[in-house]
């Protein structure tokens, strides 16, 4: 047997699509609360190309990096921001799509899942949280 001990346990509704949770963004003085989805199938945390313009970021001067899906490949560029979920904040590079078209908040394996350990009871909407040292 094995067991793990979680400080926070964030619930989301079983009903909608993934598992949803908010997130904030920040860069200086603009902070940007989004929902976004747990995606353990992403190697990056990705989110919409208008949120990083809100935040005031040239997204094409990034570290372009391509990305390969299910449904096909995009380039994004990477930027330092705050990331912040369930009260854990982390300075982290995220990606920001070329393309405007690309309109979904992943959070991924590197950038968040690589600094959290997680427990999922997905029957009853439960997310389990905690920071990993």
């Amino acid at each position: 047997m094995y067991q793990l001990e979680f400080e926070k346990l964030l619930n989301y509704d079983v009903g909608e699509p993934g598992i949803t949770l908010h997130a904030n963004l920040r860069l200086r003085d603009q902070i940007l609360d989004v929902p976004v989805k747990v995606d353990t199938g992403a190697s990056c945390c990705i989110f919409e190309r208008r949120l990083g313009e809100q935040l005031g970021l040239d997204i094409d001067r990034g570290m372009r990096q391509s990305f390969g899906t299910a449904t096909g490949a995009f380039v994004a560029f990477g930027h330092e921001v705050t990331l912040s979920v369930a009260e854990y904040e982390f300075d982290t590079i995220v990606f920001f799509p070329f393309d405007y078209e690309i309109g979904r908040n992943v959070l991924g394996r590197f950038g968040w899942l690589d600094r959290v350990v997680l427990g999922l009871v997905d029957y009853e909407g439960r997310l389990y949280v905690q920071r990993y040292d």
